[in-house]
């Protein structure tokens, strides 16, 4: 695993119970490593630059044709 750094943040109490709610939801027992996820999420979200004519589900209708999925 690469180098981890500390990096400290403040939150709401509502913002910390929302997080602790999503790392439920998604199967995480650590907010370090939700907070990792949620960041080379919205990475992804910003800076992959995907097609807006290609909805998900065509997406992943194609890649089912191909036998990616």
């Amino acid at each position: 695993m690469a180098e981890l750094i500390q990096v400290n943040t403040s939150i709401t109490d509502e913002d910390a119970r929302m997080l602790d709610r999503m790392m439920v939801e998604d199967g995480f027992d650590n907010r370090s490593a939700f907070v990792r996820r949620l960041i080379r999420q919205e990475w992804a979200r910003r800076y992959s630059k995907p097609n807006p004519l290609i909805s998900v589900a065509d997406a992943m209708t194609a890649g089912e044709e191909e036998g990616h999925v």
